[in-house]
């Protein structure tokens, strides 16, 4: 096998691929980016670490040999990124000697032979929908943050999305905290029976590969198809796949209070600046007593911030409208530096019921098309922090 292509070309495919990579070395092979010669004259290159995949096609400068290898996909990614910005050549003799070279420079290593790759999952389905990139990008980096790393409920462990003809819904939810955020957009059904309502839990760990596809400001267009196990996305010449969480997701509409009756107007900068302060100590206090929480105090029209460790404490005051009766509540610093993020807007609303009841961060005003609900479980309060 031996061919040439674009640095450039191959390093805009080869990053997004590395998210694919399995690190456990288990097996060889999947540790590796397959390297394969199509029959249109592309170049393709595939990542699959078991539970998610990558895939991408490279016009080449030109093949001389075809042919289907495995390269380490690490060294691979590390020597080509050294490599000069130019035309780089790849020379896989049959020995598995693999000579890549570009200018006066040139590494070798060995080389797997293709037949060792791991099977993919079919890829190819008829149900599945079209939507946005930026549309889909900007739903997940809203409710990322609220998945589960470990739970004994899988579902938790990957977000919800809810389907359905002119836009959709997504969920995530860690146990004490709870996001959801819906959008209203044109979706479009990839299957012949026009279907569009969907269902599905796309585990945590493929999110964040799965936003750095799609990119930022992307206007273009993904196809999502939904296969019995895997959800398969197509963005141009790029695929990526993840397998799903086969499991029933929470009734989370039942678990949002709906009578939190004090309401707190703040604006959204002065609030984030001021957890952020609250937060260096809070940190100290999971270092030395496993407690990490903020008191936020609102009596008429001021809110306080408030945390004491044994080496310090602050306090942040700031103003606020205030509609309800004062109160006292503890609340993680870090989930709700988390929730305040990812909100828009110049304020934002917080609804509180009493110390032991969830409290809710909620755009100002209602949109038509965009909205959120952050929903975060107090923390008991030992101490007068």
């Amino acid at each position: 096998m031996k061919f040439v292509v674009n640095k450039s070309d191959l390093m805009k495919k080869l990053t997004p691929a590395m998210g694919s990579i399995s690190t456990k070395n288990t097996v060889p092979a999947i540790e590796g980016v397959l390297i394969e010669t199509l029959e249109n004259g592309l170049i393709q290159i595939s990542t699959y670490d078991m539970t998610k995949g990558f895939r991408a096609t490279i016009v080449p400068v030109s093949i001389e040999r075809e042919g289907r290898f495995i390269i380490n996909a690490q060294r691979l990614y590390q020597t080509v990124r050294v490599l000069p910005d130019d035309e780089i050549t790849f020379d896989i003799k049959d020995n598995l000697n693999c000579e890549i070279y570009s200018g006066r420079s040139a590494f070798t290593m060995i080389a797997q032979r293709g037949a060792d790759f791991p099977n993919l999952p079919d890829l190819v389905t008829e149900r599945g929908f079209t939507v946005g990139a930026e549309s889909l990008r900007k739903m997940i980096t809203k409710v990322v943050h609220s998945v589960a790393s470990q739970d004994n409920r899988p579902m938790l462990c990957g977000a919800f999305f809810k389907i359905y003809e002119g836009g959709f819904e997504v969920v995530s939810c860690d146990g004490y905290r709870l996001s959801k955020c819906t959008l209203k957009c044109d979706v479009g059904s990839l299957a012949a029976s026009g279907e569009i309502n969907y269902s599905f839990i796309i585990p945590g760990h493929a999110l964040g590969e799965l936003t750095k596809i799609l990119g930022e400001g992307q206007d273009e267009e993904v196809k999502l198809y939904l296969s019995r196990k895997h959800a398969i996305v197509n963005k141009g010449d790029v695929t990526f796949f993840s397998r799903l969480i086969d499991s029933e997701y929470i009734a989370y509409d039942k678990i949002i209070p709906t009578n939190n009756d004090i309401t707190v107007a703040v604006d959204r900068d002065r609030f984030l600046t001021g957890l952020e302060r609250a937060n260096i100590i809070a940190e100290e206090k999971v270092q030395n007593s496993g407690r990490s929480y903020v008191k936020i105090s609102v009596a008429g029209h001021y809110l306080n911030l408030t945390s004491l460790s044994a080496n310090g404490g602050v306090n942040d005051e700031m103003d606020c409208v205030h509609e309800g009766g004062d109160i006292e509540i503890g609340l993680n610093c870090r989930f709700l530096i988390d929730a305040v993020k990812v909100s828009e807007g110049e304020n934002i609303i917080i609804k509180l019921l009493d110390q032991e009841h969830a409290i809710l961060i909620e755009p100002t005003e209602k949109s038509e098309e965009f909205n959120y609900v952050y929903m975060i479980l107090p923390v008991k309060m030992k101490d007068k922090a």
